[in-house]
C-alpha cells in the first residue's frame, strides 16, 4: 500500500543530506581562480598555483622518484627468482663402453638438440649490513625531497605574492600616470585660457602641450606594464590567461620580536636545512656502505631444471641443485677502493653545502629585517613628502590662476607630486614584500596553506 506521508518525508530527508553535503563540499574546498568570474584574491593565487603551477608538478614528481629508489634499494634483500628457456643445439657425441668410467652394455648417445626450461632462485643471507646501509641512505635520500619539494612550494608561493604585488604597484602606477594626465591637460587649458587674454605667451601653451605628451606617453608605458606583470602573474598561476582583476590584500602584519628569535624561527622551519641535513645522512650512510663490501657474502642459491629429452640425464627428464655460497673479494681492480674515496668527497660536500645553507639563512634574516626597517622609513618619509608635495602644486596651481609664477612651476609641482606618488606606492608594496621575504627566510612562509 502506498503511504505519500511517508514517502514525502523520504524525499525531504533526501533532500536535506544532499544539501548538506553540497554545503560541505563548498566549504572544505580550497578557493581556487576561475577566470572570468570576478577579481582574484591572493589567496586564490596561491590555491592556483598549488594545482596548477608545473614545477609544483614537477618537484612532486621527483618525490615519487626518491621513494621507488628506497624499493629498489630493498630489492636485493628479497629471494631473486628467474625463469629462464633454452633451446639448445651442441655436437652430438656419445658414451663409449669402458671409457670414462662406462662398464659396458648400450651406449647411450647424448642428444644434439633439446630444449630446457630453468627455475634459478637465490637469497643472500649475510653481506655486512651493506644492503641495510643502503636502504637507510635511500630513505635519508626521500625525505630529503620531500623537505624540498616544501621549499619549492614556498619559493613558488612567494614568487606568486611577488606577481601579485608587482601587479598591484603597476595598476597604481597606472592610476598616477592617468592623475598626471589628467592634472597636465587642466593646465593646458589653463594656459590657452590665459594666452587668449594675452596674460602668458606663446611658450607657456607649448610647454603645457609637451608636458601632455610626456604624461601620455608615461600613461601608455604604465599601461604595458601592467599588462605584462598580469601576464606573469597568469604564468605563477598555472593558468592559461589573466585573471580580469586582483583585489588589494590587508596590509601584512608582523610581531615586533627581535631578529634573534627570527634567525631562531629559521634554523627551527627552514625546509631547505633539513634538506642538506638528510643529505648529509645519507652521504654517511653511504660512505659506510662501501666500506661494507670489503665483507664476504653469504648466500643461497637453488636451481630446477627440465628437459624434454630425458636422455640428457641419464633418464630423467629434470635435475636440480641447491648450493651454499661464499664469496669474498679478493681483488676488485681498486674499484671498492675508489668508491669509498668517492663517497668520502661527497659527504664532504655535503657537509660544506649543509655548513654554506647556514650561513646563508643568517644573511636572508638579517637582510630582510634590515630591509623592512628601511622600508618602514621610506613609507613615512614618502607619505611626509606627498603631502608636501600635494599642498605645493596646490599653491603654485593658484598662484599660476593669477599670474604670480610660470609654467615651468607649475610642471615641477607636478613632477614632484608624481614622484611622491610614486615612491610611496613603491616603497608601500616594497614594504609587503620585505616582510613576506622574512617569512620565508625564517621557513614559516604559508605553512599553514602548504601543510
Amino acid at each position: 500500500m502506498n503511504r505519500p506521508g511517508y514517502s514525502m518525508f523520504t524525499t525531504r530527508c533526501f533532500q536535506l543530506i544532499l544539501f548538506t553535503v553540497l554545503s560541505l563540499c563548498m566549504v572544505l574546498t580550497p578557493p581556487v581562480y576561475a577566470k572570468g568570474e570576478r577579481e582574484v584574491t591572493l589567496e586564490e593565487a596561491y590555491h592556483s598555483a598549488l594545482k596548477h603551477n608545473e614545477l609544483i608538478s614537477a618537484s612532486a614528481s621527483r618525490i615519487d622518484q626518491a621513494r621507488e629508489d628506497i624499493r629498489i634499494a630493498r630489492a636485493p634483500m628479497l629471494p631473486q627468482i628467474q625463469l629462464q628457456g633454452r633451446s639448445i643445439r651442441r655436437k652430438e657425441t656419445s658414451i663409449v663402453p669402458g671409457q670414462n668410467g662406462g662398464t659396458g652394455g648400450t651406449v647411450p648417445t647424448f642428444p644434439d638438440r633439446y630444449n630446457e626450461l630453468s627455475l634459478h632462485g637465490s637469497q643472500i643471507l649475510f653481506q655486512g649490513g651493506q644492503l641495510m646501509l643502503g636502504v637507510a641512505a635511500s630513505r635519508h635520500v626521500a625525505r630529503r625531497s620531500e623537505f624540498e619539494d616544501y621549499r619549492t612550494r614556498q619559493q613558488i608561493l612567494f614568487t606568486v605574492s611577488n606577481s601579485f604585488y608587482n601587479v598591484l604597484f603597476a595598476r597604481r602606477s597606472s592610476e598616477i600616470a592617468e592623475s598626471q594626465l589628467s592634472r597636465a591637460r587642466q593646465h593646458l587649458e589653463l594656459a590657452e585660457q590665459r594666452y587668449q587674454v594675452g596674460l602668458v605667451e606663446r611658450t607657456a601653451v607649448l610647454r603645457a602641450q609637451v608636458e601632455v605628451a610626456a604624461a601620455m606617453e608615461t600613461m601608455e608605458q604604465a599601461r604595458n606594464n601592467y599588462a605584462i606583470s598580469m601576464e606573469q602573474l597568469a604564468l605563477e598561476m598555472g593558468i592559461p590567461a589573466p585573471p580580469d582583476s586582483v583585489k588589494e590584500p590587508d596590509e601584512i602584519k608582523l610581531d615586533n620580536i627581535p631578529v634573534e628569535t627570527h634567525l631562531e624561527y629559521a634554523f627551527k622551519n627552514r625546509r631547505d636545512l633539513m634538506a642538506s641535513e638528510r643529505g648529509l645522512l645519507a652521504v654517511q650512510k653511504q660512505v659506510e656502505a662501501e666500506r661494507r663490501s670489503f665483507f664476504p657474502t653469504l648466500s643461497i642459491e637453488g636451481t630446477y631444471s627440465r628437459v624434454d629429452d630425458d636422455a640428457v640425464y641419464y633418464g630423467d627428464d629434470y635435475t636440480w641443485q641447491a648450493a651454499l655460497v661464499l664469496t669474498y673479494p679478493l681483488f676488485t681492480g681498486l674499484r671498492d677502493t675508489a668508491q669509498i674515496a668517492r663517497a668520502r668527497a661527497s659527504e664532504s660536500e655535503m657537509q660544506a653545502a649543509f655548513n654554506r645553507i647556514k650561513q646563508e639563512i643568517r644573511v636572508d634574516v638579517r637582510s630582510a629585517y634590515a630591509n623592512i626597517q628601511t622600508r618602514k622609513q621610506m613609507v613615512r618619509f614618502f607619505d611626509d613628502q606627498l603631502k608636501s608635495a600635494n599642498a605645493n602644486y596646490e599653491q603654485v596651481n593658484a598662484m599660476f590662476r593669477e599670474g604670480l609664477v610660470t609654467t615651468i612651476d607649475v610642471m615641477d609641482a607636478q613632477t614632484a607630486l608624481t614622484e611622491a606618488e610614486q615612491g610611496l606606492a613603491s616603497a608601500y608594496y616594497q614594504l609587503q614584500l620585505d616582510k613576506q621575504s622574512l617569512l620565508l627566510a625564517t621557513g614559516v612562509f604559508q605553512q599553514t596553506l602548504i601543510n
